[in-house]
């Protein structure tokens, strides 16, 4: 095993499990833990202190693993320099086998940055980056936490699809609906009806339903909609912010059809969004016109404007929004 690890990447939820993975396997060897040592710079942690440790051995312990969090993304430059510096001329630490040393960090890193670079150089490190998932790799790791919570559970094409277009690409959120969904059925397949019942939607079903309506002139349906929303308890600048997120989305989507780009699999690829969102979005640029789009967006920024200047309240925006179409 080499002993110098990266763990870096945006998706922090994803790695934190891989650094209580390695730690649950060093405390099989280490029960006491005497040999473990943590370093946090986001909470002014030291790098003179990192390399103490790393240069000294521990009595008690003969395996010592010392984990160093958010050097790069919080600690200041003279603290990231003198660890690249040790790094470089301290070549012993990657072949040392009483140390592991773990470097953390929980988002997306400047690839210009002298450690970064470093870090990411070394032969002898083993890298592993979380970045966010997408489409299908998303969905394979949603099915696999599904088992891992329960070997028995299941979960329906139709729900995996809902589920993860509703909560989108953060997997600690995702991770808490799981468990949620497997808790209520209680053995039973989860179903698409399951997860409109139980997630939060990135993106309310009843969003798309009210931007249904609209397109088919009923700006009555369409108020109490959205009424229903906020009687739920859904903040009225939610509703907002999820009705500019689809008119965007149709948006993108209806420039890609004009320009000849008309299949499903082409649009995922160029947009990234979610199969779910594309099928529901493509179904509404048939009822908006291009040129309407652009209109209603425009009116979107209008009242996000007047809203922000303290001109209109964000009820009677959503409300003026729906009469004016």
């Amino acid at each position: 095993m080499k002993m110098i690890i990266f763990l870096y990447g945006e998706d922090s939820f994803r790695s934190l499990r891989k650094l209580k993975e390695i730690r649950g396997k060093y405390f099989n060897s280490d029960k006491s833990g005497s040999g473990l040592s943590c370093f946090d710079f986001s909470e002014k942690a030291r790098t003179g202190d990192v390399i103490s440790v790393f240069g000294t051995g521990n009595l008690l312990a003969s395996k010592r693993l010392v984990i160093v969090k958010n050097i790069i993304s919080a600690g200041l430059a003279d603290e990231q320099k003198k660890m690249a510096e040790y790094v470089k001329k301290n070549t012993n630490i990657l072949s040392d086998l009483d140390l592991v040393a773990i470097f953390w960090e929980g988002e997306s890193l400047k690839k210009n940055n002298s450690l970064f670079k470093l870090l990411l150089s070394k032969e002898a490190i083993r890298k592993q980056e979380f970045g966010k998932l997408e489409g299908a790799r998303l969905a394979a790791w949603a099915l696999k936490r599904i088992k891992e919570f329960d070997e028995k559970a299941s979960i329906s094409k139709a729900a995996l699809e809902k589920l993860t277009a509703y909560v989108g690409s953060d997997t600690n959120i995702l991770d808490k609906e799981i468990s949620k969904l497997i808790n209520y059925c209680e053995g039973k397949m989860i179903n698409d009806k399951d997860v409109e019942l139980l997630v939060k939607a990135k993106i309310d079903g009843n969003i798309f339903s009210a931007i249904d309506v609209l397109g088919a002139n009923d700006k009555r349906s369409a108020m109490k909609l959205l009424h229903d929303n906020m009687e739920k308890g859904d903040d009225p600048f939610y509703i907002f912010s999820m009705i500019v997120y689809q008119f965007r989305n149709m948006i993108r989507i209806a420039d890609l059809k004009e320009r000849g780009m008309g299949s499903e699999y082409e649009i995922s690829r160029v947009t990234k969004m979610h199969p779910f969102v594309i099928r529901k979005t493509l179904t509404q640029t048939r009822i908006f016109t291009f040129d309407r789009l652009k209109k209603i967006y425009n009116k979107l920024a209008r009242f996000d404007r007047a809203v922000k200047t303290g001109k209109m309240d964000m009820k009677l925006a959503l409300d003026r929004f729906v009469a004016e179409l």
